[in-house]
């Protein structure tokens, strides 16, 4: 791009004559320089660069909604306390917590381990009913007792509790459906 010599209007080089003053133009038909020559224009990137992220926040938003999002915000798995307790883990909890409870309500109890009718070892590697002979003041103190070891009857092998009360001469029995298939010990899985 150059000035009109006579009128000094820009011109831009392909003119041979000045259209505002008609003073003819000596117009360069080639060059024998590299760098003289005319480059392509360059492409425009920043289109591309603000679709491209456009396209990346939208694909974030989409995939918290997904099956992957919920995978990603669901955090730590939590194991569950009772697949690593062993049945005798699980029998000595119950004893215990049934021994705490019996405590709280100033009461002693008696337990009894019965396996198909005759007296059985707590240890004992098959299913066992429990019986529980106690003297209470109040007979529903009986389920602050027995509700929070109700989760440990399965894992126990404890598919029968049955709470005896000798003072007002009420019985209650608690079953639990217990698998056929229930292997004696998970501790290796």
């Amino acid at each position: 791009m150059h000035d009109c010599p006579t009128c000094r209007v820009p011109l831009h080089g392909h003119e041979e004559k000045c259209p505002s003053c008609g003073t003819p133009q000596y117009v360069r038909r080639g060059t024998s320089s590299f760098f003289d020559m005319q480059k392509e224009p360059s492409v425009n990137l920043a289109p591309i660069i603000v679709t491209a992220l456009v396209l990346c926040v939208v694909f974030f938003f989409a995939i918290q909604f997904s099956w992957i999002g919920q995978v990603m915000n669901r955090g730590p798995v939590e194991e569950d306390p009772l697949a690593k307790m062993t049945y005798q883990e699980a029998r000595q909890l119950i004893e215990t917590k049934i021994t705490e409870g019996l405590a709280a309500v100033g009461a002693q109890g008696q337990f009894n381990w019965t396996s198909n009718g005759e007296a059985a070892d707590k240890n004992v590697d098959k299913n066992v009913e429990l019986s529980i002979e106690t003297k209470l003041s109040d007979p529903t103190q009986r389920r602050q007792i027995i509700d929070p070891i109700k989760d440990y009857m399965e894992k126990a092998r404890i598919p029968t509790l049955t709470m005896t009360d000798s003072k007002s001469g009420a019985t209650w029995t608690y079953t639990v459906n217990i698998p056929a298939a229930m292997p004696a010990d998970d501790a290796g899985l």
